[in-house]
């Protein structure tokens, strides 16, 4: 049981590592494979767009996508080992 648990720990760090950054009409989102937000960053004229709260949506929504991809492919390549 104390190997699992480790197995787990481990996997979480390796997908915590793991970034994709999406940079959206001026708007940069970076999550790690826990799908948590790491940093927002919006600039001046996006600030001041009538489409902010879309384009914010429209970036985390990229941002997911690719991290997603991004573990797809790091399990299939063997990198990730789903604890059993």
């Amino acid at each position: 049981m104390f190997d699992k648990m480790k197995q787990i720990y481990q996997m979480k760090k390796m997908m915590e590592g793991l970034t994709s950054t999406e940079d959206y009409k001026g708007i940069k989102i970076t999550v790690n494979g826990s799908m948590k937000i790491i940093s927002l960053e919006i600039n001046d004229a996006a600030r001041n767009s009538r489409d902010l709260e879309k384009n914010i949506v429209k970036s985390a929504n990229n941002a997911m996508k690719n991290i997603q991809k991004k573990l797809q492919k790091e399990m299939k390549s063997g990198n990730i080992e789903m604890p059993v």
